[in-house]
């Protein structure tokens, strides 16, 4: 690969990136959960997609390929695993902030709740923080937890948690779903159709755009696109009812497909100069 194609490469995923960034940070994910997460998609990538005789790459080979040691690759191999016992990936520090003050006894009420905290003290929400980071004043978590929600004062200027989990407001189903079917499916997609020897015919993969509507057009024709994507679905829905296999069906393999649909939109500065 030329260094030419590397570089557009890296251009387009710092691209692909921005947005998933904004998304993970919606939902209280920092870039801590985030690389490890990546690391671990590396080494499964390379295991599954470049073994010898369909046996997993060798440790060594997966090491060159990702930049990461043996010892890394050795351990994530063994995670993965082990997935379903591992231990949690780590979070982030508001979400540790968090999960102390349910659990740790200095922080917890004779109920076996969080206990509420001032802001300074031998027992406050200060050394709360400080028994998990340093690095970060007390004060600019206490805003984040209050900005999300998770966090509320009570008598006396206390602070105490509302929630378990530090997931930000606005952050749902929705959103879950859009990363899954959207991105998700996408770059399955555009995974399978750039592979070395594709069997078959390509995936379909296709983008309709233009650029050139005005400003006073653009909602108009966004409910006019909406509703043509959303009458072609319903018959895509109906035609994959029709051959879907029954419930009591004898059937060896079974697949998941489909065709997704979205709209998008970014706006044009024209240089008037």
């Amino acid at each position: 690969m030329t260094d030419v194609t590397q570089g557009r490469i890296r251009t387009v995923l710092f691209g692909l990136l921005l947005p998933i960034a904004r998304i993970l940070l919606r939902c209280g994910v920092g870039y801590t959960e985030f690389a490890d997460l990546a690391k671990r998609a590396f080494v499964e990538a390379a295991s599954a997609d470049y073994g010898v005789r369909n046996r997993p790459t060798n440790i060594a080979r997966v090491a060159v390929m990702t930049g990461l040691s043996r010892k890394e690759v050795s351990r994530i191999r063994t995670e993965s695993a082990i997935r379903d016992r591992a231990s949690p990936l780590p979070r982030s520090i508001p979400a540790e902030v968090l999960s102390y003050w349910h659990t740790n006894s200095n922080f917890v009420s004779a109920n076996g709740k969080p206990a509420p905290l001032s802001f300074q003290g031998e027992v406050s929400f200060t050394s709360l923080v400080r028994s998990i980071t340093n690095d970060i004043p007390a004060r600019t978590i206490e805003r984040e937890l209050a900005r999300v929600g998770a966090l509320k004062i009570v008598s006396d200027r206390k602070l105490i948690p509302t929630t378990r989990e530090f997931v930000p407001h606005g952050v749902n189903d929705k959103l879950i779903e859009g990363l899954y079917f959207g991105l998700g499916k996408l770059a399955d997609t555009v995974c399978f159709n750039t592979g070395a020897e594709i069997l078959g015919a390509p995936y379909l993969q296709r983008v309709v755009d233009i650029t050139g509507i005005a400003a006073s057009d653009v909602e108009e024709v966004r409910n006019n696109m909406t509703a043509m994507a959303v009458s072609f679905m319903h018959q895509l829905d109906d035609y994959l009812t029709s051959v879907q296999c029954g419930k009591q069906a004898a059937v060896e393999t079974e697949y998941n497909l489909g065709i997704g649909l979205y709209y998008f939109q970014t706006e044009n500065s024209r240089d008037t100069g």
